[in-house]
């Protein structure tokens, strides 16, 4: 969590991509393990969480995945994937859907990414978490942005 714990680290690792904007959205949000399972959507989803940064441009982002074998996925010890960095351009996005997680579920939200090349990625993230400093600022622009 080192790589990604504050503002700053995370700038600097999209920085250092080109991904950079007039407006930027950093955040981490978790993959939504409800919608994937089996070893085809293993193969094609190899990451526990994400690192994105929102731009007018589009999505870039890095795959967060576990070092070590463990039953149990903490975000606190998740690393970035360096050689996973994609960038998502605005035409390729077919849409981006901030909603509910659950119905009776008022801390988390879930994020739906489509692409035009068929991919999606059902993500999540609870609204207040305090483990990310950036998390709060950034999360509520992004719902702000993209609810419907």
């Amino acid at each position: 969590m080192d790589e990604y714990n504050t503002l700053e680290k995370v700038q600097k690792l999209f920085d250092e991509k080109g991904c950079k904007g007039k407006e930027n959205i950093y955040d981490v949000l978790l993959l939504d393990t409800r919608k994937y399972y089996g070893m085809a959507k293993g193969a094609e989803y190899p990451f526990w969480a994400l690192v994105l940064n929102f731009t007018e441009e589009g999505i870039g982002f890095f795959h967060l995945v576990q070092p070590k074998l463990s039953l149990k996925i903490l975000l606190e010890k998740l690393v970035i994937n360096k050689d996973s960095y994609t960038f998502i351009k605005n035409e390729n996005i077919k849409s981006i859907e901030v909603k509910k997680f659950a119905l009776l579920d008022n801390k988390r939200k879930e994020i739906i990414i489509k692409t035009k090349d068929k991919k999606e990625y059902y993500l999540y993230q609870k609204i207040d978490d305090n483990l990310i400093p950036y998390h709060n600022a950034n999360f509520a622009k992004l719902i702000e942005k993209y609810s419907k």
